[in-house]
């Protein structure tokens, strides 16, 4: 098969078996914990050529990991008895430094605008316990993730495995069957392998989770990533126990994301959404359209891009860069098209290749000058302040190009196979090589975007989640 659009691999899952495959311990559906792992391989066979989107898990750093363990359960034992109305769950990837203090791009505004109780809890990126802190009620989940990957490694047993087996082989058949697309048996074992020790841990997981819900008896969660499989058993546990939990946009949404898009017959069916939230918080209702997770879509805006807008300087510098947004995944990739952008524009523009916040230590370490060639590699932490000096900002797979609608001067979609997969609809100008790049850099301006800036950013997030809020707490109350 060519390139099959994601609605097209979704009908592997249209089928009742997958509604069958039952965790022996929980009773809980199996699907949801491999569902994103299992396409996700299947989209990096068909679309990413240079790297893998799903890999095994790399060997824990034992030294760092219990440095950040002691520094944790110091921090965490400083932490009054916690507990509030609202509870936010995040991963800890979008902290950055604002005036001094670590901040969660991702949640902290929400904190700032939830009750005063609010409490969060975050994993940690790179083993990094992120001090000083603007959000002092947090504690982080290191020790309880710690138990949950180890448990995965001993409780494991020939059981788990023949259930993996079953579940991954059957979801593998139907994808021969009807799209003809292979999984090798390597990738067959390092799925397999996953599932085993996710039925393995869950036990624990459920422990966990419980534990934390009737320590804080919050009325609503605001958790990350809640519409991803991984995270069905905390939204399972939260529906038992009546409290609503929210998915608040993270990031880029469409009809080619694996988390929020779903066939038919899993989104009518009671039980799979009972491993969804209740609720996503999107960015505009631009994105709310794009896609299909059977929850309440509610329109909030997205506080981080508007504070940023706010702070910005209106007057605009010189525009002279012309900004790549790398994806994370195929760095090379990106090298070679700004370099082929360099040659043909020798001098008039800047080349600006910004690596994706996964692979940014790695680029530096790589090149610690700054340069590859005539290239420059981006090093602002914030995005935002790229955007300002960039006539053109161009980008396969980003939310940066969205972010960029307004602030740079064009904006360029690279229509790769993998882009058109990813955004079914896009709102850009598309280029498919560096040459076609050229020309609709030098075109005159077309016409504008056919959507409104308001579908893509709502405004006044602040009393879109306040009435949120309302609504939900008013209801639980």
């Amino acid at each position: 098969m060519g390139h099959p659009s994601f609605a097209q691999l979704l009908e592997i899952e249209n089928d009742p078996a997958f509604l069958t495959f039952r965790c022996p311990h929980s009773g809980a559906l199996i699907w949801p914990l491999v569902r994103n792992q299992f396409y996700r391989q299947l989209i990096s066979d068909l679309y990413y050529k240079e790297a893998p989107l799903v890999a095994a898990v790399p060997a824990l750093p034992r030294g760092q990991a219990l440095a950040s363990l002691s520094r944790v359960a110091r921090h965490n034992l400083g932490q009054k008895r916690l507990s509030g109305d609202v509870l936010v769950i995040a991963t800890g990837a979008g902290s950055f430094l604002r005036e001094g203090l670590w901040f969660n791009r991702i949640t902290d505004y929400l904190v700032q605008a939830s009750p005063p109780d609010t409490v969060t809890v975050e994993g940690l990126m790179d083993w990094n316990v992120p001090r000083p802190r603007w959000n002092q009620r947090v504690s982080y989940w290191l020790p309880w993730q710690g138990a949950i990957t180890l448990s995965g490694r001993l409780l494991q047993r020939d059981s788990h495995v023949a259930i993996a087996r079953e579940v991954l082989f059957y979801a593998r058949q139907r994808a021969h069957d009807l799209l003809d697309l292979t999984i090798t048996e390597t990738q067959m074992d390092m799925l397999v392998g996953m599932l085993a020790r996710k039925l393995a841990r869950s036990p624990v997981v459920h422990h966990a989770y419980r534990r934390l819900l009737e320590k804080v008896r919050p009325r609503l969660i605001l958790l990350e990533q809640a519409c991803y499989g991984d995270f069905s058993p905390i939204n399972q546990i939260a529906r038992e126990m009546g409290i609503r939990v929210a998915e608040p946009q993270h990031g880029m949404v469409s009809g080619g994301h694996d988390a929020y898009c779903y066939a038919p017959l899993l989104r009518d069916s009671a039980e799979y959404r009972a491993c969804l939230p209740h609720d996503f918080l999107g960015y505009g209702s631009w994105w709310n359209e794009q896609i299909n997770v059977p929850v309440e879509k509610w329109v909030i805006g997205h506080p981080h891009y508007s504070e940023q807008r706010r702070g910005m300087p209106l007057a605009k510098g010189v525009q002279n860069d012309i900004l790549l947004l790398g994806d994370g995944i195929e760095f090379a990739l990106y090298v070679a098209l700004a370099t082929e952008l360099a040659d043909l524009l020798r001098g008039q523009y800047r080349i600006v290749l910004r690596p994706h916040p996964l692979e940014r230590a790695e680029v530096q370490r790589r090149y610690p000058d700054g340069k590859i060639g005539e290239v420059f590699i981006d090093a602002n932490r914030d995005i935002y302040s790229s955007f300002t000096s960039a006539y053109a900002v161009a980008g396969e797979v980003s939310t940066g190009l969205f972010e960029a609608l307004g602030i740079a001067g064009k904006v360029l979609l690279w229509e790769t196979p993998k882009a058109q997969f990813s955004y079914p609809k896009h709102p850009f100008t598309g280029f498919t090589d560096a040459k076609g790049f050229v020309e609709e850099l030098l075109a005159p301006e077309g016409a504008e975007s056919s959507v409104v800036g308001e579908d893509v950013w709502a405004n006044d997030w602040v009393s879109n989640y306040r009435s949120y809020l309302d609504h939900v707490l008013a209801r639980a109350g």
